[in-house]
């Protein structure tokens, strides 16, 4: 069978579920769509902590290490949380034995390389946000903007360079270049505001800060949203540009609530924001003025963390479900309009605690195994009622 036949197959199929790791501690890798997979497959990265109902304090650890019964620790972060752990990415130049993350170092958030088979660590002066599939470059954003105006995806002991500033002209998307260490600034806050305040004057008054910066597969261009944040509503735009940052353009307008996004393939964006009133799966061109398409609408109404594998006909989503409440995990087809739900998951613990929503939610963050083959998510195991990895075999 081909390796589509095998997906499809899927699809159609059942799908058994395994959780990688266990209780008592809390076992999650966070970000969606990066793999937790080393190259061979044999590793899976993923954090341990000591608690999952409140935000990280600072200097709180959590643990990074391999996935399995038992936990494998390799290192300690002091920059995480639990949306988004500590932005862990397997090294694509080292990608069977090296993986990035962030931490401190010196009062300063950085990012860091450990070798996990030489035990060796080095560090780079700027924290990570997403790393190119060519292993030259890394998008970077100020964690400690996001500490003081989105605290659920900061790092609790950054700070804000610009605590004054609605729109400072010295932050916004960096650029780091892995092999130098040197960074440059592609695409600054006050860039965009100029860029959207003839059609928002209201902009004026709002600080704005960006967050999701997501880097092509062709390493060339990256997408990322502007967002302002009002009596805890978000207010989002998604902007994309070369990784030097000319380029830049608006391909999702500001105020339809663009969410969730992932690239499919070099030139191609797919990401939930609202259409004639109901939020959609969309996909479009990384194009000035891209045409929407809707994705399969009556099946995949609502947000969803969507993902593509190595196949760019099948992404994986998610979905809450309040009323359960629990978050379902799903896999669609594009060209067999096919919708397979893999499981649910309840999000309400017997002591009350509950994960569907807030800044301690257990968010299923789908990502893909490089072969295609298994998809890796984080959810609530109902044996020891704790945050743990768990993976769906296709």
């Amino acid at each position: 069978m081909t390796r589509r036949e095998i997906l499809l197959a899927a699809l159609t199929g059942d799908s058994p579920l395994q959780v990688l790791t266990e209780g008592p501690k809390h076992h999650f890798f966070g970000y969606y769509g990066v793999s937790p997979w080393n190259h061979r497959g044999d590793h899976v990265l993923c954090l341990e902590s000591d608690f999952q109902n409140r935000m990280p304090l600072p200097g709180e650890t959590a643990r990074i290490g391999l996935a399995g019964r038992p936990f494998v620790p390799l290192v300690e972060t002091r920059a995480w949380n639990l949306q988004q752990g500590a932005m862990l990415n397997w090294n694509p130049l080292s990608p069977n034995d090296e993986f990035l993350y962030n931490d401190y170092e010196n009062g300063d958030v950085v990012s860091a390389a450990f070798d996990i088979r030489r035990k060796k660590r080095r560090t780079w002066p700027r924290a990570i946000e997403s790393v190119a599939a060519n292993g030259k470059f890394a998008t970077c954003v100020t964690y400690g903007r996001l500490a003081r105006l989105r605290p659920v995806v900061g790092y609790a002991a950054a700070k804000d360079p610009n605590p004054e500033a609605n729109h400072p002209d010295n932050d916004g998307v960096h650029v780091l270049n892995l092999a130098t260490g040197k960074s440059h600034l592609a695409v600054s806050i006050r860039d965009v505001y100029q860029t959207l305040k003839g059609k928002h004057p209201e902009l004026r008054e709002k600080a704005m800060f960006f967050q999701h910066s997501v880097i092509n597969p062709a390493s060339t261009r990256f997408f990322f949203l502007a967002r302002t944040i009002e009596r805890g509503r978000l207010t989002s735009a998604m902007f994309t540009a070369s990784l030097d940052g000319t380029g830049l353009r608006e391909v999702v307008p500001y105020g339809r609530g663009v969410s969730h996004f992932t690239w499919r393939g070099p030139s191609e964006i797919m990401a939930t924001f609202s259409m004639e009133g109901k939020v959609r799966h969309v996909l479009f061109s990384d194009t000035p003025s891209p045409a929407f398409q809707a994705v399969a609408p009556e099946q995949l109404e609502g947000d969803g963390h969507c993902t593509f594998g190595p196949s760019r006909e099948i992404f994986a989503t998610d979905k809450n479900v309040p009323a359960v409440p629990a978050k379902r995990l799903f896999v669609y087809d594009l060209r067999s309009k096919l919708l397979r739900q893999l499981g649910e998951f309840p999000m309400k613990l017997p002591n009350g605690e509950e994960y569907l929503s807030g800044d301690t939610r257990c968010d299923l963050h789908p990502r893909w195994k490089r072969t295609g083959d298994a998809i890796a998510f984080d959810a609530i195991d109902t044996r020891t009622w704790t945050r743990q990895l768990h993976v769906a075999s296709v």
